[in-house]
Order: structure tokens, then C-alpha cells, then sequence
């Protein structure tokens, strides 16, 4: 009797621990929030993904390779116009919400010019050394996209005041806006030239969207927005490690399909993408995850440090978790999903998944190490977290592409991805003192 009044008491202080953190104003908060941002993404990706399939069945493995190529050579530049401002920028609204007309008004106006740069570059290389008019052609369109894409850094200022539902609303109409426009192109039978256009259209719209939501919404305006030489001077200090750390990252991310497509050919590019695609929808779950919970992660830090890094060991377990669940389930139904999502036609790709997938697991705790680092402007951190695996894929790439084709490259792919883990013995004296106690 003794023993079952014991359990039943457990039972009541269980649920009602349960029950008190549920009300709890704070995690009522972040759970809203962190919902409307999961609910975004996973429609965006719904609607995605089937528009996806049903423009590279109809477009087949040639083509369709042929705008994932141009899409992976022009990304390789995006780290130009990104300078790698926006955790550095997300961090700043964070702690000082009353300077945030000067970062965003700084990190609009150095985005901008930087996109002016990205592009220019990005013109001049693909007119080198792009293989086909085609690829040119694409490229120069989808490099125009550096320059709209600067109004992007708005979303920030939701993200820090915790309303990501706004953001969540523009990302879900753009999404449906666009692919709507790709299934009215494919309908028609126009080519990967109008495909491209519609990409460059979605930058477009971010900026006339998040402009319109940061002055109806906010109640805030646009030209109240200051740049200040001190807080870009600031901004760039802060993240010039972080330029170079988009810019391996970007590298070790895209070049497997640029070297695919000098070596093997767009119908290589098309069939790889496809596996690449499936694996790499995952990859918004860290970013949802992180960016709702970073907030609270990063006060924790005011009121100790063991439950700083506390909160973060509990994240690396929970994401690594959720990567190896979702890695076990498509390897074992990589032929099905091939087959119903882009046909019998890239088949191949099937083995390509089961490889590419398990890439999430790194890759996930890749997210989570790059918000401590750049938390703790552990700059040498930084750049070690992505050169490393960018020399390793790269050379691996070269070495196996020619040899086993692209099947080579998903296992460079995967093994550069899990060297990232390795940063995690940053945290190694931490983690080893939490678990002791």
C-alpha cells in the first residue's frame, strides 16, 4: 500500500510539474512561437516538395541539373553578400533592443552594397568559366537575387521580439506565390530561363513583404532606419570570421554538384540533386529549434553558467536524437520516395539518399555549435568549424568522383559533414562537469 501510495503521489507531482511548465507565461511564449515557425516550414515544404517533383519530372535529369548547377554556382558567392552579419546581427537585437534602428539600418545599407559586389563577381566567373550558354544565362539571372535580399536581415527583428508569426506568414505566401508561378511554367512547357526568373521574383518579394510587415506590423519605419558607422564597423568586426566561415561552408555545401557537372555532366548534377533535396529538407528542423530556443539559452547565461550549458547539452542530445530518427527511417524508404517524388527516370538516386541522409547528424550539430560559437565570439572556432570539412570534401570529391561517380561524392559529402561534430570538444570540460554532477 505504502509502495502504490508512493507512486501515486509521483504520479500527481509529474503532472503537475508538467502542468505548471505548460502555463507557465515564458514557455507559452517561445512554444507559440516556435510553432508558427515549424507550422511555416513544414508547409513551405510541403508545397515545396511536390512542386519540386513535379518540375524535375517534367523537366527530367538534364535539365533539372542543368538549374541546380547555376543555383549551386551562384550560392557559392552568397557568402559576399551576406557577409555573415546575420547571427551577429540576431545576437545584437537580442541584447540591445534599443539600438535596433541602428544595426538594421546598418545591416541593410552594408548588405546592399555587398550584394552589388556578389553579383558583379558572380557574372564575371560564370561568364568564365560557365560550360554552356545555358548555365550563363542562369546564372547572370539568379545573381540578382544578392541585391533584394539585403531587406531579409527585417526578419530579425521579429525573431528577437519573439513574433516569428509574422515572418512565418510572409515565408508561407511567397512559398505559395512562387510555386504557383513554377507550375504555371511547367504547364506551359517554358524552360529552366523562366525557372530562374521566378527565383529572382522571390527575393523580390521578401523586400516588398517584409518592408510592408516592419511598418504595418512593428508600427515602425523604414527611413527612421539609421546607419551608423560605429555599429557597422562593429557589425563587421564581429563577423568577419563568420565570412569566411559562410564562405567554406557555402564551398563544402555546393561544390560536389559544380565539380558533378564538369566531370560527369548535368544529367549526373540532376540525378544527385534529387537525393541531396530529400536529405537537405531536414535541415530546417536545427534552424526552427535553435532560433525559437536561443533566446532563453542566451539568458540563461545571466543567471549561471552551468545552466547555460546545461541548456545547450540538453539541445546537442535532442537534436541528435531527431538527425538519427529521421536518417533511419528515409534510408530504409529511399527507393519509395525516389520513385513517387521524381520517377523512375532518376532512380539512381536512390542509392545517393541512403548515403546523404545520414549527413543530418553532423550537420545538425554543425547548427548548434555555430550559435555557441558566434555567442561566444570564439572566432578561432569559427573558421576551424567549416575549413577543415571544406578542404576534406573537396579533395575527397576530386579523388572519388572519377572513380566511383557520384555515389563518390555523397560519401565525401557525409564524411566532411561529421568532421563538424568534432568542434563539439569545445565544449568537452563543460559537458564532462555537468555529467559528474
Amino acid at each position: 500500500m505504502l509502495v502504490f501510495a508512493h507512486k501515486n503521489n509521483m504520479h500527481t507531482l509529474s503532472w503537475n510539474y508538467i502542468k505548471e511548465k505548460w502555463n507557465h507565461a515564458g514557455f507559452q511564449k517561445y512554444f507559440r512561437n516556435t510553432g508558427w515557425m515549424l507550422f511555416s516550414k513544414i508547409l513551405s515544404m510541403a508545397i515545396s516538395f511536390v512542386v519540386t517533383a513535379y518540375v524535375a519530372r517534367n523537366l527530367g535529369p538534364l535539365n533539372y541539373g542543368q538549374l541546380s548547377y547555376a543555383i549551386s554556382f551562384v550560392a557559392i558567392f552568397s557568402f559576399i553578400a551576406g557577409l555573415g552579419i546575420d547571427h551577429v546581427l540576431f545576437r545584437e537585437l537580442i541584447s540591445n533592443p534599443e539600438k535596433k534602428k541602428e544595426f538594421l539600418g546598418s545591416a541593410i545599407i552594408i548588405k546592399f552594397f555587398a550584394g552589388i559586389v556578389a553579383m558583379i563577381l558572380t557574372v564575371f566567373f560564370g561568364f568564365y568559366f560557365g560550360q554552356d550558354d545555358v548555365s550563363k544565362i542562369l546564372i547572370y539571372i539568379l545573381s540578382g537575387t544578392f541585391i533584394f535580399n539585403a531587406f531579409q536581415v527585417l526578419s530579425y527583428e521579429f525573431q528577437a521580439q519573439v513574433k516569428s508569426k509574422y515572418p512565418s506568414v510572409i515565408s508561407i505566401t511567397v512559398t505559395v506565390i512562387l510555386n504557383l508561378l513554377k507550375v504555371i511554367v511547367i504547364f506551359f512547357n517554358k524552360g529552366v530561363i523562366y525557372l530562374s526568373i521566378i527565383l529572382f521574383v522571390e527575393s523580390v518579394l521578401y523586400m516588398i513583404f517584409y518592408w510592408f510587415a516592419y511598418e504595418k506590423i512593428l508600427k515602425e519605419k523604414i527611413t527612421d532606419l539609421v546607419f551608423n558607422k560605429k555599429v557597422a564597423i562593429t557589425l563587421l568586426n564581429d563577423s568577419w570570421p563568420l565570412i569566411f566561415t559562410s564562405a567554406f561552408s557555402l564551398i563544402y555545401a555546393r561544390i560536389d554538384q559544380i565539380l558533378i557537372k564538369h566531370m560527369l555532366g548535368a544529367t549526373a548534377v540532376g540525378i544527385y540533386n534529387s537525393a541531396v533535396v530529400i536529405a537537405e529538407v531536414w535541415y530546417f528542423l536545427p534552424v526552427i529549434i535553435i532560433t525559437s530556443v536561443w533566446p532563453a539559452v542566451i539568458n540563461s547565461k545571466k543567471i549561471s553558467e552551468e545552466l547555460y550549458y546545461k541548456r545547450l547539452l540538453k539541445l546537442g542530445i535532442f537534436l541528435t536524437a531527431i538527425a538519427v530518427a529521421v536518417s533511419i527511417i528515409v534510408t530504409f524508404i529511399s527507393p519509395f520516395i525516389i520513385k513517387i517524388i521524381f520517377g523512375s527516370a532518376f532512380a539512381e538516386a536512390s542509392t545517393i539518399l541512403k548515403i546523404y541522409v545520414w549527413a543530418c547528424v553532423g550537420t545538425f550539430l554543425i547548427y548548434l555549435t555555430n550559435y555557441y560559437l558566434v555567442a561566444e565570439n570564439n572566432k578561432k572556432g569559427l573558421i576551424f568549424l567549416t575549413f577543415v570539412p571544406m578542404i576534406i570534401n573537396i579533395i575527397l570529391n576530386i579523388l572519388w568522383i572519377p572513380k566511383y561517380g557520384i555515389v563518390g561524392s555523397a560519401y565525401a559529402t557525409l564524411i566532411s559533414y561529421s568532421i563538424g561534430p568534432i568542434s563539439l570538444f569545445i565544449l568537452k570540460d563543460k559537458i564532462k562537469g555537468l555529467l559528474k554532477k
